[in-house]
């Protein structure tokens, strides 16, 4: 079949020599954004049925629908016109938007002025939506099927632009334009200028989330290991920030950030709201306020650049019933080495690269202990290599942390990252970075931008036993101050 669609496309490169991806069938993530191609046309074209158009998300090109995927296949077989486009795969919405709005006019004078079911996975559904509001391309579009898009952003994308995690996201590629756009204020930012726009009504939108994340090695483990202090997500975004305002909740099910977008998992749920005429309404709408929530107290996180040997350290409290150490850097580690309070040394079961969007390339290496002791517990290796590790905690402290019943003998160490806007008011800027005592004030935020905000908590708790925590908040501050979180 894909040799088939590869003639039909080079047919097309001589009518349209715009609009195929060169080099062929599909791409990569280094493709020539703007350039899209229609699939094989069905053999018989029902008027009913929409032509679907596929838009990537982060660090993948068009080929993540059809390569591994058999969603083009399956929409093929259903009797579906398509056409697939590559845009910049580590840009803005701001970037996309402008590119996708001018070629949805031309696939919908292709398709012969019918109106296009666009449908976006993970960072494309965003993309779609900055095209139809902001770039005014929606009367090209009826419906947007977004398939877990960050609507609210994703809190992978806070970590990687905290303190602790820079170095390592930086050596992998993963901090640019876009995880800096995903970071979840910067998506309160743009929900205030989208969400009461007067093209928001414009088009109809369906979301589908994903509640579940693999096991270990798996592309979505360690992800979801992290971000299951958020709530319950497909292992790079939580459902509840796939989440969005004045859309309609398809269906929020089993699956994790690969299989979401494949064919035989999801296009029969979505397939309803692909035809001209709509089915009745058997979901539920997303409030405006879908994310709001607290921030996550249940992880210590830490990170660096080690010149020649790792050696970090941290504190367990009592009555923790299980703790995950999952140690991420561009290097295999095989001399890595955890040591418990009492001497007692682990080395990591199985080291496997993350494949997932945020971290992909790191080497993960994993510790699962259940009931650790109390104290301090190292980490060792010899290495010149960049870091970020993750300790995830199951322990009833978690939601205390920030209360009253912990409050004695904390201390509070403060790090953040401010980024501004350009002169277009929408593209974001690093502009400064500072470090304090204690936790950061309403003083302390007087300049418009988006904050990146890493608190070190530590303390003693009422048994006078250690503990820490590492809280990673983003958020947004209008210009008179006022925070959105």
């Amino acid at each position: 079949m894909i040799k088939q669609m590869a003639g039909v496309i080079f047919c097309m490169m001589l009518i349209f020599p715009g609009m195929v991806k060169a080099g062929g069938f599909g791409g990569d993530d280094s493709g020539t954004p703007g350039y899209w191609y229609a699939g094989e046309a069905p053999s018989s074209i029902d008027p009913s049925k929409s032509p679907l158009v596929f838009v990537h998300g982060y660090n993948n090109s068009s080929a993540v629908w059809h390569e591994g995927n058999d969603m083009y296949e399956v929409a093929l077989a259903n009797g579906y016109e398509t056409a697939f486009i590559d845009l910049h795969h580590d840009r803005d919405m701001w970037t996309n938007g402008t590119i996708l709005a001018e070629k949805l006019q031309e696939m919908y004078h292709h398709f012969g002025g019918k109106k296009l079911v666009v449908i976006g996975y993970s960072k494309g559904g965003v993309d779609i939506q900055t095209a139809l509001v902001h770039y005014n391309a929606h009367p090209y579009v009826s419906n947007v099927i977004s398939l877990s898009s960050p609507h609210f952003g994703t809190q992978l994308a806070d970590l990687a632009h905290s303190s602790a995690a820079w170095w390592l996201a930086a050596l992998l590629g993963n901090n640019n334009e876009a995880t800096e756009s995903l970071q979840t204020g910067n998506m309160q930012y743009f929900r205030s200028l989208t969400d009461s726009h007067q093209n928001a009504a414009k088009n109809r939108y369906y979301t589908l989330g994903g509640t579940k994340w693999g096991s270990f090695g798996s592309a979505t483990y360690w992800g979801g290991l992290y971000l299951s202090q958020y709530g319950k997500s497909d292992g790079v975004i939580t459902a509840v920030n796939s989440r969005l305002p004045g859309a309609s909740v398809v269906q929020e099910g089993s699956w994790n950030h690969t299989t979401i977008r494949e064919g035989s998992h999801t296009f029969p749920v979505f397939r309803p709201y692909t035809t001209i005429t709509q089915p009745a309404a058997v979901f539920s709408p997303a409030s405006s306020g879908s994310a709001a929530r607290q921030p996550g107290t249940h992880s210590i996180v830490k990170g660096g650049k080690a010149v020649s040997a790792i050696s970090e350290q941290f504190s367990v409290e009592e009555n923790v019933e299980s703790m995950t150490v999952s140690f991420l850097s561009e290097k295999n580690l095989s001399a890595l080495k955890l040591t418990s309070p009492d001497g007692k040394e682990y080395k990591t079961k199985k080291a496997y690269q993350e494949e997932s969007e945020f971290f992909k390339g790191a080497w993960v290496h994993q510790f699962e202990i259940d009931y650790p002791k109390v104290g301090n517990w190292a980490l060792k290796a010899p290495a010149n290599a960049a870091y970020l590790y993750t300790v995830a905690l199951d322990s009833p402290l978690n939601d205390k942390i920030l209360g009253k019943s912990a409050k004695s003998h904390k201390t509070f160490n403060t790090k953040w990252v401010l980024f501004g806007f350009d002169s277009s008011g929408k593209k974001l800027q690093q502009k400064a970075n500072g470090e304090k005592t204690g936790l950061m004030t309403e003083s302390d935020f007087t300049h418009e931008g988006v904050y990146n905000v890493t608190t070190e908590v530590k303390g003693q708790t009422e048994n006078g036993k250690p503990f820490e925590r590492t809280i990673i908040e983003s958020f947004y501050v209008d210009q008179s101050g006022k925070r959105y979180k």
